[in-house]
C-alpha cells in the first residue's frame, strides 16, 4: 500500500482556486516540479464545476473570488458525495481565529494565511495527499470487502436453500433449531400432528412397463405437480417412500384434508396431460389421520436423519392402504374429523370399524369423497342415508338388512366400490351361516 500511496502523491491533481495570478503562478512555480498536475481556476463556481467533473485529489481555495466565494464553493463540495472525500485548504489574507472556524465549519480540512511558506506547503499538501490516498485505499478495500461478503453471503444463502431441500424449514423450527448446523442426534420434540400418507395405485405394474430413466421421470413429473398442495396447505414433506408421499401438517386436520382433496381434485387435470402423452391414467390413494407423535433425529454422527415416531404414522398408512380395498380416494381417521373446525363444509360418510393396536375397541374411519367427480360426489350423498344404515347394521350382524340395502345402492346406475366390497363380505357371511 505504500508505493501505492507514493505514486498517487507524485502524480497527483491540485486544483487552485484564486482570482491573483501572481499568486497562483507562485504556487504553481512550487508545485509543478515535484511532479503534481496543477489545475487553476479565478472563481468559486468554476472551482466547483471542475472537481466535480475531474476529480482532483486536492483543492487550494481562497476566500474572497469572484461569482461565488470560497467558503460557499467549500460548503458546496463538502455535501457533494462525489466531492465529499476531497481534501479542501482554504488558503487566505485573513488571520483572525473566526476565519479559521467558519472555513472548518464549511468543510475545509485545514487553513493556510497568505503569505505562504513554499516548504510549509509542500509538507501540508504532501501530508494531505498521502492521508487521502490511505483513506481512499481503506475505502476500496472495504469496498471489495463488502462485495466478497455479500458473495459469500450469497454462497451461504445457497447452501441453505440447497439444505432446504433435504431437511424442510419447518422441521427444524419444530425441534427448536434455526438451522440445520444446530442439528444434533437425538433432538426431539413430542407434539400432535395431522399425518398424510399417499400412493400410486398399482405403481409396481405401472414402474414394469418403464425404463429405470422413465421411472424417475414420471415421479419427478407426479411430484412436482402434487408437491406444492402440501406446501400450499401449510405442510412440509417428511419422506418420499418410492412413489409414496408422507407429509405433516403442524396446523392440524384442517390443512391436512384440504390438501387431500386438492390432490384428489388435480388429479383429473395430471391424468389429462398424461393421455395427451399416450400414457395411462394413475389413481392414487390418501390417509389421514391425528395424533401424537415423537418428532426427532437418529442415527449417526456421519449421518443423521429426521423422522417421526408413532403408532399413529403406521395407523396413517394402514388407511391410505384401506382406499385400495374400498376403491376409495380418501380415508379419515375419527380424529381428522372431530379437529375439523366445521365438519359439515366437506362431504363424507361412515365407511367401517377397524381395529387398532393398543386400542380396546374398534376405530370409526370414514370416506372423504369431497374431491370426488361431480357425478360420483352427487350420487354418494344422494345415497349418503342408506349406505351409513347398511353399514351400521352391518355392524349390528344384522346381515340381510345390511345386504338388502346394498343391493338397494348397488341397483342404481353408478358402480360404487364401497357398495361392492360390504355385498361380498355380507355374501359370505351368509353363506358361512347356510
Amino acid at each position: 500500500m505504500g508505493n501505492k500511496i507514493a505514486m498517487a502523491v507524485k502524480g497527483a491533481t491540485i486544483l487552485i482556486a484564486d482570482d491573483n495570478e501572481k499568486f497562483t503562478g507562485a504556487v504553481r512555480a512550487v508545485l509543478e516540479p515535484l511532479g503534481y498536475h496543477v489545475v487553476i481556476v479565478d472563481n468559486g463556481e468554476d472551482a466547483y464545476r471542475t472537481a466535480v467533473d475531474h476529480a482532483p485529489d486536492l483543492v487550494l481555495l481562497d476566500i474572497d473570488m469572484p461569482v461565488m466565494d470560497g467558503h460557499t464553493a467549500c460548503k458546496k463540495l463538502s455535501d457533494n458525495p462525489q466531492t465529499a472525500t476531497i481534501p479542501i485548504v482554504i488558503i487566505s489574507g485573513r488571520k483572525e481565529l473566526r476565519d479559521r472556524v467558519s472555513a472548518l465549519k464549511a468543510g475545509a480540512t485545514d487553513f493556510f494565511t497568505k503569505p505562504l511558506h513554499s516548504a510549509e506547503l509542500k509538507a501540508k499538501i504532501e501530508s494531505l495527499l498521502k492521508l487521502k490516498s490511505y483513506n481512499d485505499s481503506v475505502a476500496q478495500h472495504r469496498v471489495e470487502l463488502s462485495k466478497e461478503l455479500k458473495g459469500k453471503k450469497s454462497e451461504i444463502d445457497a447452501m441453505i436453500s440447497a439444505y432446504d431441500r433435504f431437511v424442510p424449514k419447518e422441521f427444524l423450527k419444530l425441534i427448536g433449531k434455526e438451522t440445520i448446523a444446530d442439528v444434533e442426534i437425538g433432538d426431539q420434540v413430542h407434539l400432535e400432528i395431522a399425518i398424510l400418507f399417499s400412493d400410486i395405485r398399482s405403481f409396481t405394474s405401472l414402474s414394469e412397463k418403464m425404463t429405470p430413466q422413465q421411472n424417475f421421470n414420471f415421479l419427478n413429473s407426479y411430484l412436482k405437480r402434487m408437491d406444492p398442495f402440501i406446501w400450499n396447505n401449510e405442510g412440509f414433506i417428511d419422506k418420499y417412500i418410492g412413489d409414496a408421499i408422507m407429509a405433516l401438517f403442524p396446523k392440524g386436520p384442517e390443512s391436512a384434508l384440504r390438501c387431500a382433496i386438492d390432490m384428489i381434485r388435480y388429479l383429473p387435470l395430471y391424468n389429462e396431460h398424461r393421455a395427451s402423452m399416450h400414457y395411462d391414467p394413475i389413481r392414487i390413494g390418501i390417509g389421514l389421520h391425528f395424533g401424537p407423535v415423537m418428532l426427532g433425529t437418529i442415527g449417526h454422527d456421519r449421518f443423521m436423519q429426521g423422522t417421526v415416531i408413532s403408532s399413529n404414522v403406521n395407523l396413517t398408512a394402514r388407511l391410505e392402504n384401506l382406499t385400495k380395498m374400498y376403491g376409495v380416494s380418501i380415508i379419515a381417521s375419527n380424529n381428522i374429523l372431530f379437529g375439523l373446525s366445521d365438519p359439515s363444509r366437506y362431504a363424507y360418510r361412515f365407511l367401517d370399524k377397524i381395529k387398532v393396536r393398543g386400542m380396546d375397541e374398534p376405530a370409526s374411519i370414514f370416506e372423504v369423497y369431497e374431491g370426488d367427480q361431480p357425478e360420483l360426489k352427487e350420487f354418494k350423498a344422494e345415497n349418503q342415508e342408506t349406505f351409513e344404515k347398511a353399514v351400521y347394521a352391518f355392524h349390528a350382524e344384522e346381515v340381510e338388512e345390511a345386504y338388502s340395502l346394498f343391493n338397494e345402492i348397488d341397483a342404481k346406475a353408478i358402480q360404487d366400490n364401497a357398495v361392492r366390497v360390504y355385498l361380498t363380505r355380507c355374501e359370505k357371511h351368509l353363506q358361512d351361516l347356510a
